[in-house]
């Protein structure tokens, strides 16, 4: 009878204890899956950085940083991404620009202003509409009112085309966040 007792009370604490083993198994991960997760928030936003996805990746390196406060390489990046957010936002709109080519220009004699609503709509269009230049003209003086654009080209990227009408009109470029701003030089 004893050993009856014996074997009943070891089965009902295995029988008690085990859901609470359980349960404290599944809320506090271990370590290695930690590690594992932190490891894949990483590298997730060293590939959203690189693709110009500058908040996704700040999201995901702060993720990192939750689960290892001292993960330098994340807080290195993510204080990267905060510093120079403005420059990189200003960058990928410039390298969206050399990604889209575009098949045939013939511009004979059109004025600055038609030449970057032409520009602008043929970005669009290669692009599928991925891409939008929004370009801005700031021409106080007039300048650009005695000035035409002649352009005869085949494939060429967008921003080597912004590229020679703006040399051809005397003018600059500047990078906006949400615009690209033309203007004349001097």
């Amino acid at each position: 009878m004893k050993r009856k007792t014996t074997t009943m009370i070891v089965a009902l604490t295995l029988a008690v204890g085990a859901p609470a083993f359980a349960q404290s198994n599944t809320t506090s991960s271990p370590p290695a899956d930690r590690a594992t997760q932190a490891n894949t928030l990483y590298q997730q936003g060293v590939i959203a950085m690189r693709s110009g996805h500058y908040d996704a990746a700040a999201s995901s390196f702060r993720q990192v940083l939750q689960l290892y406060p001292k993960h330098l390489k994340a807080k290195q990046n993510l204080l990267y991404i905060l510093e120079n957010k403005d420059a990189l936002v200003l960058k990928k709109r410039k390298a969206a620009l050399k990604t889209v080519i575009i098949p045939s220009v013939d511009f004979d004699k059109e004025t600055v202003q038609e030449s970057l609503t032409i520009l602008a709509s043929l970005i669009s269009r290669e692009s599928n509409k991925k891409v939008a230049p929004n370009f801005i003209v700031q021409d106080p003086k007039g300048q650009f009112e005695n000035r035409s654009i002649t352009l005869r080209l085949n494939n060429i990227p967008a921003e080597t085309l912004l590229n020679y009408i703006v040399t051809q009109a005397g003018a600059r470029v500047r990078y906006d966040a949400h615009a690209i701003v033309v203007t004349p030089r001097g």
